[in-house]
C-alpha cells in the first residue's frame, strides 16, 4: 500500500513538473494563474518536517522551482521564502498554507495540518513572553492606558506609515490624548495573556459587552502577534478602520508594565498605522504617580520693574472693560482667549468694569484697590519673587461677569501675575490670577495700566510687511471695490502670508501707510473712499468701527487710523477696499500697491 500511495505520488509530482515546465513560470505570459490550487498540496509542492532531535521545531520547505515566489500562512504569521522554521512550544494540531505567486496573484493550496505532541519551555524563555504573560502557567491582564502611567498620553496613538514603524524604532505623528477613540465605556474592558496549557488570551471589552476567547502566537524574531479566533482589544466603533485585528499585528513596546500595539488603518480614510496603547492592569492598580512641582507662569526678564516702573513708581491699574476676565491653567496660559464682544451668555461681562482699579506704588509699597461701587480697601502689599502680590487689608469682592464670576483674591489675600502684554518696550498689561480651590487653574483678571503722572505713552510696534505677498484687484464679485488684501483665512493670503497674523494684538490703535500707483481712467483722477477692514474672530469689529478710513484720489501715500472699541486680537481678514473704484480703471494690472509702515500700539 505505502509503495502504491509513493508510486501515485510521484506520478502526480512528474505531472506537476511537466506542466510547470511547458508554462515556462519565469517569463509569466500566461493571462491566468498556471498553477491550481490543487496542485499545491503538501508531500507534491511543499513538505512539513519535525526535526529529529526537537519535534517542536517543524520545517516548512517548497518543492518548487526557484523561479516562483512562495508565500506561507503558518501558525506564527506570514513569511516568504523557500523554507521557514517553526519553534512551537505549546502541543495542538496547527494549520498550514502554502501559496504561489503567479501573473494571476497568489494561489494557495489546500490547509494542511501538523501536530505538536509536547509543551518545550524553551521556546517562551524569551523576556518579551514573560512580560505579556507573566510566565509560563501565569496570566497577565491588560487594561486601556488612560494617560496618568508616564507612558502614552491616551488609549490611542498615530504614526505615518511613510517613516519606519518597527520595534522600539518609530515616531508618533499624533498623540491625541485620552478619550479620542470617543467612547467612555470603554476604560474597564480587559485583555488577559496567560500560558496555562497553551497560548490563550480572553478579551472582554466593557463598552460592547462582548468577551471573546482564544490563543495568540507571538514572534519574537519579527516582533509580530497574531490572534486566533479573537480580535486584538479596540473601541468597538474603530473597527470599521481596518480589516485586520488578528493577523501579524505589529509589536511596537512592550515591558513589565506597557504594551504598545500597531493596527494599519486600510479604510477609505487611507493607511495610517493606529497604536493601542495598554498597561498592565497590576501596575496600574499600584500606579503611585511622583511628586511632580505645579507647572508656574513664565515671566520676562525685568518683569519687576516692568509693573513697578510703567511711568512714575505709582501705578493705577484699571480692569479692561472689553476683556476683564478669562481662565488659565497653571502656567498661566488663558484656557478661553475670550476677545471684545464674544463672551458666552454665561460670562457675559457687567458694566463699568473701566472704574475697578489698583493702584499700587514701588516706593512706599502701597496698594488701594477701587471698585465701581465706590468700595475701597488701602494697604501695604509685597511681592515676591514668583510673581504674587499678598495684600495686608484683603481684596474686595466685586461682581464682574455672568451669574457669579467674581474679582476677588485667594484666602491668603494674593493675586498671582500669570503675563505681562507688552508693545516695544511699553508694558500694554498684565493678566492676575487667583488661584482656584478646587481645579487646578486660576481666575485671570486683566488690568491695563495708567501711570500717575498721566505723561506715558506706549511705543508702537511696527509690523513687517512682504509687499510682494500682497494680493490686489477685484476680489469680491459681489462688490465695484478694489480690494488690498493683506490676509484672509478664506483666501489665498492664508497660506501665503505677507505678514505673522499672530502678530495683530493690541489695545488701543493701528496705523497703515500704504502707496498705490498706475492708477488709469477716471480712477487716476475721481476721489474715493478707501475703507480699513480688520475683523478678528466672531467678525468683531464690524466694518466702519474705529473709523480706519481716508480718501484716494489719483496715485499717493495714504495713511489710515484705526482704533478699535477694545482691545484686538486674533486677525480673521485684514484688507483696505477702495470703494466703487474698480469698473472706473482702464488697466488694473497696471497697479501696484506697497504697505510702507504697519504698527500697531
Amino acid at each position: 500500500m505505502n509503495k502504491l500511495i509513493h508510486t501515485l505520488q510521484m506520478a502526480l509530482l512528474a505531472m506537476l513538473m511537466g506542466m510547470i515546465a511547458a508554462c515556462t513560470p519565469d517569463s509569466y505570459d500566461l493571462e491566468a494563474p498556471d498553477v491550481a490550487s490543487e496542485d499545491l498540496v503538501e508531500g507534491i509542492a511543499y513538505t512539513i518536517t519535525h526535526d529529529s532531535e526537537n519535534p517542536n521545531i517543524v520545517y516548512l520547505k517548497s518543492l518548487m522551482p526557484s523561479s516562483y515566489q512562495v508565500c506561507w500562512e503558518h501558525p506564527q504569521g506570514r513569511a516568504q521564502g523557500a523554507e521557514v522554521t517553526l519553534q512551537m512550544p505549546f502541543e495542538g494540531e496547527y494549520e498550514v498554507r502554502f501559496g504561489v505567486q503567479t501573473r494571476g496573484g497568489v494561489v494557495y493550496g489546500p490547509t494542511a495540518t501538523f501536530t505538536i505532541d509536547d509543551f518545550y519551555a524553551g521556546f517562551v524563555n524569551d523576556d518579551l513572553w514573560t512580560y505579556l504573560t507573566g510566565g509560563v502557567d501565569q496570566e497577565k491582564t491588560w487594561i486601556f492606558d488612560n494617560g496618568e502611567y508616564g507612558f502614552a498620553a491616551g488609549e490611542l496613538t498615530y504614526a505615518d506609515p511613510s517613516g519606519t514603524v518597527t520595534w522600539n524604532n518609530w515616531t508618533a505623528n499624533w498623540d491625541p490624548g485620552v478619550g479620542h477613540t470617543g467612547d467612555d465605556a470603554i476604560w474597564e474592558s480587559t485583555m488577559t495573556f496567560n500560558l496555562q496549557g497553551g497560548a490563550n488570551v480572553t478579551v472582554y471589552n466593557s463598552s460592547s459587552g462582548e468577551t471573546q476567547t482564544g490563543t495568540f502566537m507571538l514572534n519574537t524574531d519579527s516582533h509580530t502577534i497574531t490572534f486566533t479566533d479573537c480580535d486584538l482589544l479596540h473601541t468597538p466603533g474603530w473597527t470599521d478602520r481596518t480589516t485586520n485585528w488578528r493577523r501579524d499585528l505589529q509589536l511596537l513596546e512592550l515591558d513589565e508594565n506597557h504594551l504598545r500595539i500597531g493596527v494599519m488603518r486600510d479604510n477609505s480614510e487611507g493607511p495610517w498605522w493606529l497604536i493601542w496603547n495598554f498597561v498592565s492592569k497590576e501596575y496600574a492598580d499600584n500606579y503611585v504617580p511622583e511628586d511632580q512641582p505645579d507647572p508656574e507662569p513664565t515671566l520676562p526678564d525685568g518683569w519687576q520693574d516692568m509693573v513697578s516702573e510703567v511711568v512714575t513708581s505709582e501705578i493705577k491699574w484699571t480692569m479692561s472693560p472689553d476683556v476683564p476676565f478669562d481662565w488659565a491653567n497653571l502656567d498661566g496660559s488663558l484656557m478661553n482667549n475670550f476677545t471684545a464682544g464674544n463672551y458666552p451668555d454665561w460670562a457675559t461681562v457687567v458694566d463699568g468694569l473701566e472704574n475697578l482699579s489698583m493702584t499700587l506704588n514701588s516706593a512706599d509699597m502701597t496698594y488701594t484697590f477701587e471698585m465701581p461701587d465706590g468700595t475701597t480697601t488701602s494697604g501695604t502689599y509685597t511681592l515676591d519673587e514668583d510673581g504674587i502680590y499678598t495684600f495686608s487689608a484683603g481684596v474686595p469682592t466685586y461682581h464682574i461677569g455672568g451669574g457669579d464670576i467674581m474679582f476677588s483674591a485667594t484666602a491668603e489675600n494674593q493675586l498671582r501675575i500669570l503675563s505681562i502684554e507688552t508693545a516695544g518696550n511699553s508694558v500694554m498689561g498684565m493678566w492676575l490670577g487667583n488661584r482656584s480651590m478646587e481645579k487646578d487653574e486660576y481666575l485671570a483678571y486683566h488690568f491695563l495700566p495708567n501711570a500717575g503722572s498721566g505723561s506715558g505713552t506706549p511705543t508702537a510696534t511696527e509690523i513687517a510687511v512682504d509687499n510682494s505677498k500682497i494680493v490686489c484687484g477685484h476680489l469680491e464679485e459681489a462688490t465695484n471695490n478694489f480690494r488690498i488684501e493683506l490676509y484672509n483665512m478664506y483666501g489665498s493670503t492664508a497660506s501665503n502670508q505677507p505678514f505673522d497674523p499672530a502678530s495683530i494684538v493690541f489695545d488701543y490703535s493701528m496705523e497703515l501707510t500704504f502707496t498705490i500707483s498706475g492708477l488709469t481712467g477716471a480712477a487716476a483722477t475721481n476721489a474715493y473712499t478707501a475703507q480699513l477692514m480688520c475683523t478678528a474672530d466672531g467678525w468683531w469689529p464690524s466694518v466702519g468701527e474705529g473709523q480706519g478710513t481716508t480718501t484716494v484720489q489719483g496715485d499717493g501715500t495714504y495713511t489710515i487710523r484705526y482704533s478699535p472699541s477694545a482691545a484686538y486680537n486674533g486677525v480673521i481678514v485684514f484688507c483696505i477696499d477702495i470703494q466703487e473704484m474698480f469698473s472706473d480703471i482702464e488697466n488694473p494690472d497696471a497697479i501696484t500697491v506697497t504697505i510702507d509702515n504697519l504698527s500697531i500700539l
